[in-house]
């Protein structure tokens, strides 16, 4: 009887102490990826957003597509998207290299602003065009460290 109340006081206290070691675990990981738990998290409570995204052409940065989120506007360079699909009927998905994905209505985007921002796309990935993007973030950290 000793025996077998020993064995399930070692199996408890056991149990205890690996639910203690994946709680650090899981804990840790949440720390370490905080960002990727965060949008996951808004993902499932937010599956769609509406945004109002204008496409932009300056000649200080190149083009652009400006994303109005709240009241602030981010802007998404245009060379840096990789992939142009239409992963839905009515629904064009331009895929960033970034990961961000913008998922426009067929409806909203006519096929000559399509073909633009797929040439800018297509210099984007040229080695001319990673020099610009290169020298474009150089332009962005001076412009943050001053």
């Amino acid at each position: 009887m000793v025996l077998v109340i020993s064995l399930l006081v070692f199996f408890l206290v056991q149990t205890f102490l690996d639910s203690i070691v994946f709680g650090l675990f899981a804990l840790l990981l949440l720390i370490s990826f905080q960002r990727i738990f965060r949008v996951l998290v808004e993902v499932i409570l937010v599956p769609k957003r509406k945004m109002d995204v204008t496409f932009e052409n300056s000649d200080d940065w190149g083009p652009a597509a400006g994303i109005l989120r709240g009241k602030d506007r981010w802007y998404l360079f245009l060379d840096g998207i990789t992939d142009i699909q239409k992963l839905e009927k009515n629904t064009w998905t331009l895929q960033h290299y970034n990961g961000t994905a913008l998922h426009i209505y067929a409806s909203a985007i006519t096929e000559e602003q399509l073909e633009f921002v797929r040439s800018i796309a297509r210099e984007g990935q040229t080695p001319e065009g990673i020099r610009k993007v290169i020298e474009r973030g150089r332009k962005i950290k001076e412009l943050l460290d001053n």
